[in-house]
Formats: structure tokens, C-alpha cells, sequence
């Protein structure tokens, strides 16, 4: 009996879906799927500006390499010299500066190589040039987030509530929080999906962060969070999404930072301790305290 070639991928249902296992906490959505193999290189662009730091130097140092190894083949079955590591190490130097000079005695063929590959090596250069600017004067967002979110009470009102901080202490304009809410959901019909629902913040917007932010929703009569215990929160894999967008005044252009709160980093009745201080007539801020805590304390009358 034959076997199944697709047996190995089991579908997933939506009400097995782990928070973490599709939004990581930076707020990056964990998805795979399949390329379309008849054309890998239909977005080169977007895959080299995706790329991490070091996996764009390793792409970079190996498109060199090979074009380098490709024509000193060439050169070596042309007879520009008889070494092939002399070829490679002429097609380096070729690659960069052209010194016909050097194989005055070559056929025209090598001469011809010795062309295309300086109108390469000129063409690639501007490419690499390109793309490591574009990367490198792309702004990003320093924004911290707290590495837990509070469900206790402000101003005797149940909330959920977080904190950010710009770690780069420079003023981000306009800045504005959205709050998102998922979790899984079984329609009228029986049909298992992921909702998302907007949180309502106690302030979602500031014309100028600086320094820290405590985010807050209240958990009132119209918000998604109502009802739900550790329990039914666990069952739904519920997470919440927090993205900020705002302009860099220093870089002049829009930023956008997001991180993601799952079950397991909500805490309750608890408190942030205080990290801005005034001190010698001007307002210091401890990034590294953050992500204290402290129990809540609640006066008896």
C-alpha cells in the first residue's frame, strides 16, 4: 500500500494553536509557508533587507566568492595562466580594478571575460552598496517592554495595564499604542478560527514620548477581557498584541515597535515600581528597573 506522501504534515486546528507558537514576543508572527520553487528569485530585494546583519555579510561574502571562483574557471580554461589559483586571484583583483596590462599575451576570448566581469563587479558593488545603505539607514525603534502585564486595580477599576520605556531617551512624536486581543473561537456553525478584538486604552495616544508609558485597559462591561478567569484564558489561548507607532525626531522617520503578552506573563494585584526620579533639578529615568514588581498594597479603612 502506498504511502501518503503528505501524511507528515498534519493540519493544525485553530483550537490547538499555542499564542507563543504564532506570535513570538516581539510580536513577530511565527508563519511558514511554502516558496514558489519555478521562481526563488522573484523578491531579492525584500529577502536581503529581511535578512539579520550576519546572514546578509555571509550572502554577501558567498555571492563574491562564487563570481570570483565562476570567472577563475573561465580564465583557467582560456590559458591565462596556467595556475588556477592564480586565475581566482586575478579574477579578484579584475573584479575590483582592470589591468589589461597584466595578460597583454591573452586571447580575445579572456579579454571579452575580462569585460563582462568588470561591468559585473561594477554592477554588483552598486547593488551591495544599495541595499547595505538602505539597511543601515532604516530607522528602528529602541522601545522596551515590560516583560510582564498587571491585571489589578487603578483608581479602584479593574485593568490590564503594561509598561514601555524608549531606551534611546530621544523624543518619538506622535507617538500612538493600539491594543489588540486574540484567541480562538468556535462559530454559530461549528467553524474554528482566530478573532482578534481591539482594547480600548484609559490614553492611546501622546504627542511626545520620551521616557516611560503605563498602558492601560479597563476591563469594563464592553471589553473582551470581562469574565475571563486564568482559566478561560488558558483554553482560548488567549494573547494580547501591542504595537506603537510613532516619528523619530532624530532619524525624521515613522517607527513602529510591537511585543506580545501571552497567559503566562500576566501577573495579578501587583505594581511597577517607580523608575523616574528627580534628582539635582533634573528628571533621571532606571530603564534597567522596568520590569520590577512589587505587591500591591491596599489601604484598610
Amino acid at each position: 500500500m502506498a504511502s501518503n506522501p503528505d501524511s507528515s504534515h498534519k493540519s493544525l486546528h485553530p483550537q490547538s494553536f499555542h499564542f507563543r507558537a504564532l506570535i513570538n514576543k516581539q510580536g513577530r508572527i511565527n508563519v511558514h509557508g511554502t516558496r514558489d520553487r519555478q521562481n526563488p528569485f522573484a523578491d531579492l530585494y525584500h529577502y536581503f533587507f529581511s535578512l539579520s546583519w550576519p546572514k546578509f555579510f555571509i550572502h554577501v561574502a558567498a555571492i563574491y566568492t562564487l563570481m570570483n571562483l565562476f570567472f577563475g574557471v573561465l580564465y583557467f580554461f582560456c590559458g591565462v595562466y596556467a595556475s588556477f589559483l592564480r586565475c581566482v586571484f586575478f579574477s579578484v583583483e579584475n573584479m575590483s580594478a582592470v589591468d589589461f596590462g597584466k595578460v597583454e599575451s591573452a586571447s580575445a576570448v579572456a579579454h571579452i571575460l575580462m569585460t563582462m566581469q568588470a561591468f559585473l563587479g561594477l554592477l554588483t558593488l552598486a547593488v551591495i552598496t544599495g541595499l547595505f545603505y538602505a539597511r543601515f539607514s532604516r530607522a528602528t525603534a529602541r522601545i522596551i517592554f515590560s516583560n510582564k502585564a498587571i491585571i489589578g486595580q487603578h483608581n479602584g477599576k479593574l485593568c490590564y495595564f503594561f509598561r514601555i520605556a524608549n531606551e534611546r531617551l530621544n523624543q518619538i512624536a506622535e507617538a500612538h499604542m493600539t491594543l489588540h486581543l486574540t484567541k480562538n473561537e468556535v462559530s454559530l456553525e461549528g467553524e474554528s478560527t482566530r478573532k482578534f478584538y481591539d482594547l480600548k486604552l484609559e490614553r492611546d495616544h501622546t504627542p511626545l514620548f520620551a521616557l516611560s508609558w503605563t498602558v492601560r485597559h479597563y476591563i469594563d462591561e464592553k471589553s473582551p477581557l470581562l469574565g475571563m478567569d486564568e482559566g478561560k484564558m488558558r483554553e482560548a489561548q488567549m494573547g494580547i498584541l501591542a504595537s506603537l507607532t510613532g516619528i523619530d525626531e532624530t532619524f525624521s522617520q515613522p517607527i513602529i515597535a510591537r511585543h506580545s503578552y501571552s497567559i503566562e506573563d500576566i501577573v495579578y494585584n501587583k505594581r511597577f515600581k517607580d523608575i523616574i526620579v528627580w534628582h539635582d533639578k533634573k528628571v533621571h529615568i532606571d530603564l534597567k528597573g522596568i520590569h520590577d514588581l512589587h505587591e500591591l498594597q491596599v489601604s484598610v479603612k
